[in-house]
């Protein structure tokens, strides 16, 4: 490669994660990404709210998308909680189904960005964006379970202790024997706590591990929470540099993409006057969305005075420059997703040097990569020795043709 890449391979090599998260392709797949997974929680959340399951609807998830982290997440967080805490068997079965659609989406994603950035760090090698696609699509399944085994183990707990709970509805037998199984009970919850906090941890290594060295979703677990437990000063070292980095890069990344929207519509403000102010009155006051880059703080008293757009080439213009901020959104959320995923990818292959003694270059090649590779040796082996065969009847007898002569 023309850029020459410093590999200390050590807890610096973070840092290169900024410049590794700006990889074209991993953008490309990370926009792709983020825009599927926006795209599957908007058809999904108005298929089931027009059933009646939720009472969530899809225009509030377009004016989150539209807020602020500031306002957004908070407003985020209590729904997911006031989804779940009450355990209603509809909205469950609702939340479980997006999470299993949005797991699907980055089992692919997720899975063909970490294989690029592990073969980019590991080997310095550009793999191609088909071939990234190739290796998720075959890894699919491990990439998809890998996160699910620990749920998997935490559920299966939780489910013996609630057989245990039915075995105590007995009269007098069931009382008896919960009491005296009642320590198993405990050691299960202990498990509960261990299976969930510790998998929580390790999460980020699982697709990494996949896509390092090819294994399934079992390698990843084990080799996830044998990481987080091994070293765990390390992890918590390298993952407290990756977070204080990446929020700095992040709002680094943010601050520009502010600022060019509001260069953007202060100077396109100026050419085109007052009908300008009034379009962003109109979107503010319609979106609520004060996070655009171009709404003034002092828009309080504003919002008493309603704005209309009395034409629809307005409508149209104030709805195409929502559009365009969506856009420059999901390009500094597509930052962060690169970054982390490249990032986690090089944290694991430090602590893998550093617990299993691995060379940080080893990394799974897929054998029809290695039977392609060996049947351009055997060939270009077959080529040169002919060549030096006919190099041989040269020197003994001359030419061919000249020894064909009668």
């Amino acid at each position: 490669m023309g850029e020459t890449k410093t590999v200390r391979h050590d807890w610096r090599d973070i840092f290169n994660a900024f410049r590794m998260a700006f990889d074209p392709k991993k953008i490309f797949l990370g926009y792709i990404g983020i825009l599927a997974s926006l795209v599957w929680c908007v058809v999904a959340v108005a298929f089931f709210s027009a059933l009646k399951l939720i009472s969530t609807t899809p225009c509030t998830l377009v004016k989150l998308i539209l807020c602020s982290a500031r306002e957004g997440i908070p407003v985020i967080l209590k729904n997911v909680t006031s989804a779940v805490m009450p355990l209603d068997f509809g909205e469950f079965t609702v939340f479980g189904i997006l999470i299993f659609g949005l797991l699907a989406i980055w089992s692919l994603i997720g899975g063909a960005i970490t294989r690029i950035a592990a073969l980019d760090y590991a080997m310095d090698e550009s793999v191609r964006l088909v071939d990234a696609l190739k290796f998720a699509r075959k890894k699919f399944w491990s990439y998809f379970w890998s996160p699910l085994v620990p749920v998997i183990g935490v559920f299966f707990f939780a489910l013996c202790n609630v057989i245990g709970g039915l075995i105590g509805r007995i009269p007098v037998v069931g009382e008896i024997t919960v009491a005296l199984g009642f320590p198993l009970a405990l050691v299960s919850g202990f498990l509960m706590v261990f299976i969930g906090m510790i998998g929580v941890l390790g999460l980020c290594f699982m697709f990494p591990t996949i896509s390092v060295e090819g294994s399934d979703a079992f390698d990843a677990m084990s080799r996830a929470y044998s990481y987080v437990l091994s070293r765990p000063k390390q992890f918590i070292f390298c993952c407290i540099i990756n977070t204080l980095y990446g929020l700095a890069c992040l709002a680094f990344i943010a601050f520009v993409a502010w600022l060019m929207v509001r260069l953007t519509f202060f100077t396109v403000g100026m050419g085109m006057g007052q009908k300008f102010s009034t379009i962003q009155s109109f979107i503010l006051q319609k979106c609520n969305i004060a996070c655009l880059g171009f709404c003034s703080a002092h828009s309080a008293g504003g919002k008493t005075a309603m704005v209309s757009l009395d034409r629809w080439s307005l409508k149209f213009f104030a709805g195409i420059l929502i559009i365009y901020i969506v856009f420059i959104k999901l390009a500094v959320w597509t930052f962060a997703t690169t970054y982390l995923l490249s990032a986690k990818t090089i944290i694991y292959f430090l602590l893998r040097k550093e617990i299993d003694s691995t060379d940080v270059t080893d990394v799974y090649i897929e054998e029809e990569k290695k039977e392609g590779e060996k049947i351009k040796t055997e060939v270009s082996e077959k080529e040169s020795g002919k060549s030096s065969s006919l190099i041989e009847d040269n020197k003994d007898g001359g030419s061919p043709s000249e020894g064909s002569k009668p």
